[in-house]
């Protein structure tokens, strides 16, 4: 059965912050993880989000469409675009990707203000009508930075 996390932000950190925190959470786990992104240019700018988002480390990672580098334990996609060897999707996307269903976890990190709080709402009810293993996680400020 696939599961779905909901970590739910009480602040108003970008969702994109707490992302990065549990990929490299994540990635030192041993595991290989995908980003999910509506667009390519979200995409773009969250690989240049992975550069900076903290300056004591280094997550590897890549656009999922980058044939120039090697594997890395971090793809970043948008739709129609998924890395399939991944174990866990975090999904940014406004929708839940068509290929979600693949994914043995799913992470989906919810904002602290509208609409984006609203859309994952909607996201919930359409994983609990197709059967998904569902668990919320309220994110206080100080966890958010892990």
């Amino acid at each position: 059965m696939n599961r779905v996390d909901f970590y739910i932000l009480q602040d108003q950190n970008p969702p994109e912050k707490f992302a990065c925190v549990m990929a490299n959470k994540l990635v030192h786990q041993g595991m290989d993880i995908h980003i999910h992104t509506d667009n390519r240019d979200t995409a773009a700018s969250l690989d240049d989000y992975l550069w900076t988002w903290r300056d004591i480390s280094f997550l590897p990672h890549k656009l999922v469409d980058d044939r120039e580098l090697p594997d890395t334990p971090v793809t970043i996609g948008w739709n129609g675009s998924a890395h399939n060897d991944a174990g866990v999707l975090i999904n940014l996307g406004m929708n839940i990707p068509d290929f979600a269903g693949s994914f043995a976890r799913i992470i989906e990190i919810v904002a602290a203000y509208d609409p984006p709080r609203t859309q994952a709402r909607d996201r919930y009810r359409q994983y609990r009508e197709r059967g998904y293993e569902l668990h919320n996680h309220d994110i206080e400020p100080k966890d958010a930075n892990i």
